[in-house]
């Protein structure tokens, strides 16, 4: 019995000794501020041929866009709301991370595991230096943000400051060669397998790239999406209602950032296939985990917005999500929300161990596995930036917004002031008047020439505004340019170009010409895009300040390397994000619906309904019923104050 007992616990151990033995290594890769939306990964076909053609491409999401309280998602499966890391400042690598949440990052689970465990590139925002975070057993932490030259890491509790010599101090480099002398240490160990992340500045600023690489994607323009300049936005929240279109300064700024920024991603491009190929020759790679993702978007012009990140639309929370690794399908790509929160769990998972309860994201492994069965998954991530006060019954929310913001409000409003209910004058372009019950808004060019292509005989036709607009078009029309006016007219603080005439979008001023039965022509008017007198800024350039407000300048010696801002086009200052813009979202995805749904610190809603207008041009909440709106606002109570469980 003694014998028979003891050969069981040696059989016992054999097996967890092997188990152990074959446990895969798992390796994240994580980019800074880099976005899908705008095309970055075109110009990365090493990362798109070897880890999203032989891995999986999932619709990937950070549910905080900014840059510290994403990798504090991303290190522990928490959301922002469970560990209180809401901005770059407050908490970012503060006490209350330091001595509650850093104590269960991935890195630490990884240690209980038995792995060797190494972090190299940024961490947070606000790190210091001062110490080496708990779980890493080769530690080379960036301190403060990114940076390409001239920054300092804590290589193991030693604080080594780095120079501006490209062969030796270039951050991206450092990173992957670290890296690599780290697989080349770890990789053939024995019973022991790694945990690897490769934390790199690309793309943030200040955009600095490899010299090889600075005179690539001349004249690129894929950032330059349907909401690019899409601006002003009457229908969104405070600070797109006050940006305008963008000055020629602006949109020469977003071409050569844009540029700058594909170009730093080309050393990261390099990098990935540098550690895959390393991983093929020490016969790692099919053994090994990768995992690709940055920790939010970015937009570049994007609704008059010049750069930046923060906002709940799609160009800023969607990321670059890819998965390869033992028993993951292959070149495939799954329509499922997964997000920053769901990475630390599904480490965990890889690495065999147990996923602690307290994670409010989900391991990916039963959704991305080649021999999975039916997985129920979630079909709605929480999208937050910052606390959530209580808020008034989404009826009086509603009523209110309706009051402000719906489009027949405006229209009377508007029709009430005196400008615009004079007989049209020269220049005029709408007028209002009253028939029986409301206010019907005229246009005041009541006819215009069509040019129409020759078909044999060409005939131009005089075509009446009857004939030209849906009376839709028409009030959306009257509505943008009734507040481009108050704009300019107003005390408040506004930004970019409210010229009128730039003001009015394109596809609301097409006008068709029926100029025979098979013939649709759209006439677009030859309005000059930008204005080119720049609009005053109602605050002083040179402090570039504002209360509640963050705001930056750019000049010409803003960038260190090639290619340069040029002197010529001097110093501007670009307000990007105010501190009313908070807000609670549902991103909701699933085979029939996908929508983001919003509310804002200051009552304002929105709602966006991507299978029509995918790049978020109009809000849409109007076009839902109460009922609907207060169960969408049921559930969003529900999901910002979800702990575990309750979030999955």
């Amino acid at each position: 019995m003694i014998v028979r007992l003891l050969l069981l616990v040696f059989l016992f151990h054999f097996q967890v000794r092997a188990s152990k033995q074959s446990r895969p290594n798992v390796i994240l890769i994580i980019t800074d501020d880099q976005d899908i939306e705008l095309g970055s990964l075109a110009a990365m076909p090493r990362t798109v041929r070897l880890l999203k053609e032989r891995g999986v491409s999932l619709f990937g999401y950070s549910t905080t866009p900014i840059c510290c309280p994403s990798r504090s998602s991303i290190l522990t499966g928490l959301y922002a709301h469970n560990h209180n890391v809401h901005t770059n400042n407050n908490n970012c690598s503060g006490p209350e991370w330091r001595f509650v949440h850093e104590q269960r990052t991935i890195g630490v689970y990884g240690q209980k595991e038995g792995y060797s465990t190494a972090y190299y590139g940024k961490y947070l925002n606000e790190y210091d230096g001062s110490y080496v975070p708990p779980g890493w057993d080769d530690w080379h932490g960036l301190i403060h943000n990114s940076r390409f030259y001239n920054y300092t890491l804590n290589v193991n509790g030693d604080k080594r400051k780095f120079g501006f010599e490209y062969e030796k101090d270039y951050l991206t480099d450092v990173v992957t060669n670290r890296s690599i002398e780290f697989i080349d240490r770890v990789a053939t160990r024995k019973g022991r397998p790694f945990l690897l992340v490769l934390s790199y500045p690309a793309p943030h600023g200040p955009e600095d790239a490899a010299p090889q690489y600075t005179d690539s994607f001349l004249d690129i323009d894929s950032h330059r999406t349907p909401a690019w300049n899409y601006a002003p936005n009457p229908d969104k929240q405070w600070l797109l209602q006050r940006t305008g279109k963008m000055e020629p300064v602006h949109v020469a700024f977003t071409d050569l950032l844009h540029r700058r920024r594909l170009q730093t991603l080309q050393s990261v491009d390099e990098g990935v296939e540098r550690i895959i190929q390393l991983l093929r020759d020490k016969s790692v790679l099919s053994s090994t985990y990768l995992i690709f993702t940055s920790d939010h978007g970015y937009h570049l012009g994007q609704f008059g917005l010049i750069k930046g990140k923060n906002m709940p639309y799609e160009f800023d929370i969607r990321v670059p999500f890819f998965i390869r690794g033992p028993g993951i399908q292959k070149n495939t790509t799954i329509r499922k929300p997964v997000a920053n929160i769901d990475i630390a769990p599904t480490i965990v998972d890889m690495m065999g161990g147990k996923i602690p309860e307290k994670m409010d994201g989900r391991s990916m492994l039963g959704l991305i596995s080649e021999e999975r069965e039916e997985v129920s998954w979630r079909e709605t991530l929480l999208i937050e930036r910052g606390k959530m006060p209580r808020m008034k019954s989404i009826r009086d929310r509603l009523e209110r917004q309706k009051d402000r913001f719906s489009k027949r409000e405006r229209v009377r409003m508007e029709c009430k002031k005196k400008k615009w209910q004079q007989e049209c004058t020269p220049g005029q372009i709408f007028r209002c008047v009253w028939e029986t019950t409301d206010w019907l808004v005229k246009r005041c060019d009541k006819g215009r020439e069509c040019n129409c292509p020759s078909r044999g005989k060409r005939s131009n036709e005089e075509v009446e505004e009857n004939e030209t607009h849906e009376y839709s078009d028409l009030l959306d029309e009257f509505i943008l340019i009734a507040h481009t006016e108050n704009v300019k007219e107003g005390n408040e603080w506004f930004q970019g170009t409210f010229d009128i005439q730039s003001s009015v979008r394109t596809k609301r001023n097409t006008r068709r010409c029926n100029c025979d039965q098979q013939a649709d022509n759209s006439i677009i008017p030859s309005y000059d895009l930008y204005n080119l007198e720049s609009t005053p800024f109602p605050y002083s350039k040179r402090s570039c300040t504002l209360p509640q407000m963050s705001c930056f300048s750019h000049g010409a010696s803003h960038w260190r390397t090639p290619p340069f801002w040029p002197v010529e086009y001097g110093q501007f200052c670009f307000c990007q994000n105010s501190n009313n813009n908070t807000y609670w979202c549902l991103r909701t995805l699933n085979d029939t619906h996908n929508f983001l749904y919003c509310e804002f610190v200051t009552e304002f809603i929105s709602y966006y309904d991507l299978n029509f207008d995918p790049f978020q041009l109009s809000n849409a909440v109007f076009s839902l019923g109460r009922h609907i709106l207060e169960q969408l606002s049921a559930q969003l109570t529900l999901l910002r104050s979800c702990s575990s469980a309750n979030c999955k």
